[in-house]
């Protein structure tokens, strides 16, 4: 044998625990230096051995003096081979074999049981995958109205800052007209707040707890309150249906699914600062669907014709062909040629409505 072979360990010494470089000396004399006691020699004959940890292959030097218990723990299995070759007594001989077979089982079970692990681990996350995308609009149903209109409240705040609102009379009016018709008939209890937010983008959107953008890009586009109303259509469909409190909650995370089914009020703060992404976040085509639907059905309750929003969405999508630049619209809400011909297919409403505004003031009136 190498006398005075290095290994590493650490040396317990009642409730102090030192890192030491240590080594056996060809008589079986373990050694090793400690600052604060100076050099620690340790005879092998009068300690006990045993393997501890989880998995057990950590070799622990146990012995007692005056000063109580002392234990000094290896996992290096060269240790072994070093005890093993020192002239020990025959049971002490046996007693490290049966040991150093243990470790080396357990080590060659914990080298079998990493794919276990590595699999275990990606099952985790594609199961948490899994369970946050179907159990996330489950359980946005269960956040209470009070924080729905608060993280609708804030996300309004934030998408305003910075930019300006339109105070015209005309325009403010003929566009609550707008809301308030749909309002009559989309089958809810919800007090809509309107803004009018000067910016280009063709886009309107509605935050959760009934708070209303509407871009002045859209009525500019639009040729008639009717179209206008054809898109706030869809776009309270999404709010009564709690499409974007779903996809905020999928976006949170696990954590807060949890928080939310045990009634963790801290969520709440968790989900209002992620409703500043509202504005940008793109729904799935089932999600698209239904909101055509929903459309559909309170313009046609309205006496609004669906083909006001059909038309309108043809007149982007040819603007997206024309320019070669897809409209904020249709970022956030892809348009596919079976979306257009569905609505197309929709009857017409049995008591037909029109606005009775000016539309071209309502024009004039964003300039």
């Amino acid at each position: 044998m190498n006398s005075g072979s290095n290994f590493n360990g650490l040396y317990y010494a009642g409730r102090d625990k030192f890192s030491v470089r240590f080594t056996v000396s060809a008589h079986g004399l373990i050694e090793f230096e400690l600052a604060e006691r100076g050099r620690q020699a340790i005879a092998l004959q009068g300690t006990t051995l045993e393997l501890i940890g989880d998995p057990c292959t950590t070799l622990q030097i146990g012995w007692s003096d005056h000063n109580g218990r002392h234990a000094l723990l290896c996992a290096e299995p060269g240790l072994f081979v070093t005890l093993l070759s020192l002239n020990l007594p025959q049971p002490a001989h046996a007693h490290l074999t049966a040991l150093q077979t243990r470790q080396r089982q357990t080590l060659s079970g914990e080298k079998h049981r990493v794919p276990v692990y590595l699999g275990l681990i990606a099952a985790f996350f594609v199961g948490g995958y899994a369970a946050l995308h179907y159990a996330a609009p489950l359980i946005a149903d269960l956040i209470p109205y009070e924080w729905e209109q608060k993280i609708g409240e804030v996300a309004f705040e934030h998408y305003q800052t910075g930019k300006r609102t339109i105070a015209d009379q005309t325009v403010t009016d003929g566009v609550n007209a707008i809301v308030n018709r749909i309002d009559q008939f989309d089958g809810a209890e919800i007090a809509y707040q309107v803004a009018v937010v000067d910016a280009d983008m063709i886009n309107a959107f509605a935050f959760p707890g009934g708070y209303v953008v509407v871009t002045t890009g859209l009525i500019e586009n639009a040729d008639n309150p009717e179209q206008v109303a054809g898109v706030l259509a869809h776009e309270l469909t999404h709010v009564l249906q709690r499409h974007g409190m779903r996809k905020l909650v999928r976006q949170a995370g696990m954590g807060v699914l949890i928080g939310i089914v045990f009634g963790d009020v801290s969520v709440l703060s968790q989900l209002i600062e992620l409703s500043s992404q509202l504005d940008s976040l793109s729904f799935d085509r089932d999600q698209e669907r239904r909101a055509d639907d929903g459309a559909i059905e309170i313009m046609t309750a309205a006496g609004l014709s669906p083909q006001n929003l059909a038309a309108f969405f043809k007149k982007i999508q040819t603007a997206d062909t024309l320019n070669g630049s897809i409209p904020v619209l249709l970022q956030t809400h892809p348009l596919t040629e079976e979306r257009i011909q569905r609505v197309t297919a929709a009857a017409e409403p049995a008591q037909p409505f029109l606005f009775e505004m000016d539309w071209g003031k309502v024009k004039q009136g964003i300039k």
